[in-house]
This record gives structure tokens, C-alpha cells and sequence, in this order.
């Protein structure tokens, strides 16, 4: 398959465009990096986007800058938040062809050729990815991932309903898919769940399709965000600074963000319907968080209250 295009301009552009977000992840970016470098497909191109970090993520970065000139690095000043950090990726790079990569996942050295050959071969659909394993801080094996999701369904309204009312895991996001669409998502919107709503929004234009090999390796370790932060209201923080001091109901958010999701959606009124339909699950799985949702909001509010009248 081919490797580097030219751009209008006559420079070099990449068929796939790699954005790599980090902060503070010194620990695996070498791994990580070492992966990405050992594809069989030679036409990427990787920004990597630091997040004001204060370990040795500049210094890796930079090293592998040299090696090869496919990489490139920028370092942010300031925390920009994860949600800003990845869209910043999104933005400076000009592949036809996108993924999100992280630093502390492995990738073997066909995961990109193969999820590129699968969306050329299926040219409906809007992601590939591949089957996800877990491994440990080692880089030891602990779990194959089969959930069984019906994402590649022909059917939007299932592929919506799958997506919305099932707790899955997002290795999707993780997935090959063609920038044009992808700028027609929310890409990492600023709040928890973001990755779950862009998938959604995917399967809206489009079957997901699941490549059956163990290609894609998952690193579990204290260091990740649903770990640094276990609640939803403390990712928030952590994906925009700026909802500090501000009160989110994060079940609520969501649940409208799946209804925005599908009225923006390119499709007919009928499928729009049969969707929002769908949502009859979403919300008999969910009616208890909502609720606690909403009395936890109003209680924050009534606290507000009474401290302004002080």
C-alpha cells in the first residue's frame, strides 16, 4: 500500500497522521514510540503533543525527534487540559488517514496496514481497529477483550444502541478513520465520556469495524486518567482546567450529547427516530445515576446559594 502523498504545496503528506497526547509519561513513551517505529507501513507521520510536562517526556520525545524524521514534537507551556491537548493534534497534522495513539500503548507491527486495508476494503465504514489485549506494567499479558459489540452492524439504530446502553470499553477510539469524517464529530470534547460520544458519532456515519487479531496491546498501570482520577466529576478536571469551581452532572451531559449526536448525524429522519428510540435503554440502565446526578448537583447549588447570601 502506499506510503507518503504530496500535498498541494509540494511538501510531504502522510497518508496517516499519528497524534500522540502526553503528560508526565516518561515511564512507557520509548515502548510506545519503539512500536509505532516498528510498523510495516512506512507512510506515517507522528506529532507528539506535551501537556507541559515536568519528567522526561521532553527529553525522550526529543531523542526519538532524531532518529527519525517522521516524528516531530511540540510542548506546551501550560496545561491546556487532555481534551485540548489531543484536539491539538487533530489540528496540526494533514494525513488523509488519523489515529490517536498513546504513550503507553504498544502497537504490533501491523496494527496500522491492517486497519487501513480493512477500511479500503469496506469503504462504508467510518473506523477500523483491532482486537485490544490488556498487559501489565511489564508489558505482561492479563486479558483478550471480546466484547462482543454489534458496532459493525449495517443496522445505525443497533450500532447506536450497542454504543449508548452498554458499558464498553473505547479501544476504538484508538481506531483508523478518514479525517474528513472525523472533523465532522466532536473529536475529545471537554468532558468525561468524550471518547465514548466521538464512537457513537463514528457509528452514526458508519459501520465500525473490528479487525479479529490481537494487535493493539492496552496498558493497565496507576498512571492512567480513570485511575489518577476514579469518578467522573475529578476526570472533568483533568480533561479541562476550566471546569474548576464550575458543578457538571456528567449522566446528564452524556445522555444529551447522544441526542445532539444523532441530530447532527447525515441521516434520514426515520433512522434519527429509530436512534433517539434506542435511547429507551440508555435510560432504564442509567435512571438510578441520574437521579443521584441531580440531587448531587442541586445539593452543590443550594451550597452556592446559601454562600452568596452570606
Amino acid at each position: 500500500m502506499g506510503g507518503v502523498v504530496k500535498g498541494e504545496a509540494g511538501t510531504p503528506r502522510p497518508l496517516l497522521s499519528l497524534a500522540m497526547p502526553v503528560h508526565n509519561s516518561e515511564r512507557f513513551l520509548a515502548e510506545a514510540l519503539d512500536s509505532i517505529r516498528a510498523q510495516d507501513f512506512p507512510g506515517w507521520r507522528l506529532l507528539i503533543c506535551d501537556n507541559a510536562s515536568t519528567d522526561r517526556t521532553e527529553v525522550i520525545a526529543k531523542e526519538y525527534c532524531v532518529l527519525d524524521e517522521r516524528i516531530s514534537y511540540v510542548r506546551h507551556e501550560r496545561n491546556l487540559g487532555a481534551a485540548r491537548n489531543h484536539n491539538y493534534g487533530f489540528h496540526h497534522t494533514d494525513g488523509d488517514y488519523f489515529a490517536w495513539v498513546h504513550g503507553d500503548n504498544v502497537y504490533l507491527p501491523t496494527y496500522f496496514s491492517r486497519c487501513l486495508a480493512e477500511l479500503r476494503a469496506h469503504p462504508e465504514a467510518s473506523c477500523a481497529h483491532t482486537v485490544a489485549v490488556d498487559i501489565d506494567v511489564e508489558g505482561n499479558r492479563t486479558h483478550r477483550w471480546d466484547e462482543h459489540l454489534r458496532a459493525d452492524h449495517a443496522d445505525v439504530a443497533l450500532r447506536f444502541r450497542d454504543l449508548t446502553e452498554r458499558d464498553h470499553m473505547c479501544f476504538a477510539w484508538f481506531g483508523v478513520v478518514d479525517r474528513d469524517l472525523l472533523a465532522q464529530t466532536s473529536l475529545h470534547a471537554p468532558f468525561d465520556s468524550a471518547d465514548r460520544l466521538e464512537i457513537v458519532e463514528l457509528a452514526l456515519r458508519g459501520p465500525i469495524r473490528l479487525i479479529d487479531e490481537e494487535l493493539f496491546r492496552h496498558r493497565e498501570h496507576p498512571g492512567r486518567i480513570m485511575r489518577q482520577a476514579p469518578t467522573a466529576r475529578s476526570r472533568y478536571l483533568i480533561l479541562d482546567p476550566e471546569w474548576r469551581g464550575r458543578i457538571p452532572f456528567p449522566v446528564l451531559n452524556i445522555g444529551r450529547q447522544y441526542v445532539l449526536a444523532v441530530l447532527r448525524a447525515p441521516l434520514p429522519t426515520r433512522d434519527k427516530v429509530r436512534c433517539l428510540l434506542q435511547l429507551r435503554g440508555w435510560l432504564r440502565t442509567n435512571w438510578k445515576r441520574i437521579l443521584r446526578t441531580l440531587a448531587r448537583g442541586g445539593y452543590e447549588y443550594a451550597k452556592l446559594a446559601v454562600r452568596g447570601r452570606q
